[in-house]
């Protein structure tokens, strides 16, 4: 069976990390490990440093020290808030933008997709986004995908 490359890439940062795992008294029952991963395609900013990469524009929540909501699927950008999860890591690979967030959420089909800057702002609402159930990880039962195409804007 051939995977796709984001959940191998996604695996991969989880191994790296020493595999992420939440203690089942730290969720909310009827909830499990949620990773969010997000892929910003064009409009982040390169680092020096070891997330490597941050988004840029209306993207700049997008960062380490922000937050991810997960809402109801919806067409609404005011669906009913689920969840609230943390900034893991960033990495430059492929000339893309990767960002994993991790959270406990319910098990659904899909979510909206919001970001809390560390300054409190807030980001556009993205989705809706599809959810997969995951097998291999320890303490990760599902992934949220998002892949974001925004183009920067221009100057001058």
């Amino acid at each position: 069976m051939k995977r796709p490359k984001a959940l191998v890439s996604l695996g991969a940062a989880w191994a790296l990390a020493g595999a992420v795992s939440m203690a089942p008294s730290a969720a909310e029952p009827g909830t499990v490990g949620t990773a969010v991963n997000v892929v910003i395609d064009k409009s982040f900013d390169q680092t020096a440093d070891a997330d490597q990469c941050v988004g840029a524009s209306t993207l700049a929540a997008v960062r380490r020290g922000s937050s991810v909501i997960l809402s109801e699927e919806s067409a609404s950008p005011d669906a009913p808030k689920l969840a609230v999860g943390q900034f893991f890591r960033s990495r430059l690979k492929d000339g893309v933008c990767q960002v994993l967030y991790i959270t406990s959420a319910p098990v659904m089909a899909g979510f909206n997709v919001q970001f809390v800057g560390p300054d409190g702002g807030l980001s556009s609402v993205f989705g809706p986004n599809r959810a997969e159930p995951v097998t291999d990880q320890p303490g990760i039962q599902q992934v949220v995908h998002i892949g974001i195409g925004i183009e920067p804007p221009t100057t001058g």
